[in-house]
């Protein structure tokens, strides 16, 4: 579970890195659009989206662009050059790296970035340097996302088996690298000395410091073989030696816990960040939409030098 999403800046990351991220299923049924607007006419709506895409289309081809260019939004022309810099510089590669469906997403993404710039800008909301993550985190500042209570009741009711938690077990380990040590380790156990006390001076495993702390972890969450002995552990009791590759483990079962589904108010939190990323993502793809109806975006998919397949190529064009 994740704490309450509370920075634009993570959501306007993900409008740049872009990767395919949806409500879990059903998320949409029942539940209210965003509250929130950015400035919208009719466009601000992910269902005319689509529309728009279409009819987008129809301003692709070359014929009115000059030479070279690929992209025009409003008086802004943009070369091949300018997407090739824009994959080596997101992703670090040169574009040979990639094939005709990846690179097809990626022109996408970078009209789509280029937009939302524009778009930003106009707005006296960045200046000329903005960054398109900078300009999707203004969008949004300038458009908060609400998410109400009985949003949050209307999902929790709808997806209930999502917050439904399997049994448990709350578990520290003891990690040291030869059976000397763990046998010490063992003998001073017996002898009283605390578990999670004793990971902080003999342990070498990561978790040393936090007492050897695992976390709350289910059958699910372990290799079979160990959530076997995990799982026969009752609470305060610790297992014996167990041999890895890289020394030898001790674990301790420090509170069992049964299976159980979080109330409302333990899953708010994580209802809440789910429905503001969702309706943040979606009033971003709207700004974009906009953009490119209010920009008049023109697209030459011709001249770029891939098999362009997407919401740019000419409907009219064959398969």
């Amino acid at each position: 579970m994740t704490g309450q999403w509370d920075s634009r800046m993570e959501l306007a990351a993900y409008w740049v890195r872009r990767r395919p991220r949806r409500l879990p299923p059903k998320a949409g049924r029942g539940t209210r659009r965003p509250s929130g607007r950015l400035r919208f006419g009719a466009a601000g709506s992910m269902g005319l989206c689509a529309g728009l895409l279409v009819a987008f289309s129809l301003g692709c081809g070359g014929g009115e662009l000059p030479e070279g260019v690929v992209v025009r939004i409003g008086d802004r022309d943009f070369r091949y050059e300018d997407f090739r810099a824009y994959v080596e510089e997101s992703l670090g590669g040169d574009v040979s790296r990639f094939g005709s469906a990846v690179l097809s997403r990626l022109f996408e993404r970078f009209v789509d970035d280029q937009l939302l710039v524009r778009l930003a800008r106009d707005r006296g909301l960045v200046d000329g340097q903005a960054t398109a993550q900078e300009a999707a985190m203004r969008l949004l500042q300038a458009s908060p996302v609400v998410v109400s209570q009985s949003e949050i009741e209307r999902y929790y009711q709808e997806h209930q088996s999502d917050f439904a938690r399997p049994p448990r077990v709350r578990l520290r380990q003891i990690l040291v690298q030869d059976r000397a040590a763990a046998e010490l380790a063992l003998a001073e156990l017996e002898a009283g000395v605390g578990f999670g006390e004793l990971a902080r001076l003999r342990s070498i495993g990561p978790s040393a410091s936090l007492g050897g702390l695992q976390g709350e972890l289910s059958r699910e969450d372990l290799p079979p073989a160990l959530a076997d002995v995990v799982f026969e552990l009752g609470e305060g009791e610790w297992s014996e030696l167990l041999e890895a590759d890289y020394g030898f483990r001790i674990f301790e079962v420090e509170r069992v816990l049964p299976e159980e589904t979080l109330t409302l108010a333990e899953a708010t939190p994580r209802v809440r960040t789910l429905l503001e990323e969702a309706q943040s993502e979606e009033l971003v793809r709207a700004a974009a939409a906009e953009a490119r109806q209010e920009y008049n975006l023109r697209v030459a998919v011709e001249r770029l030098p891939f098999e362009y397949r997407g919401v740019f190529a000419d409907p009219a064009a064959p398969e």
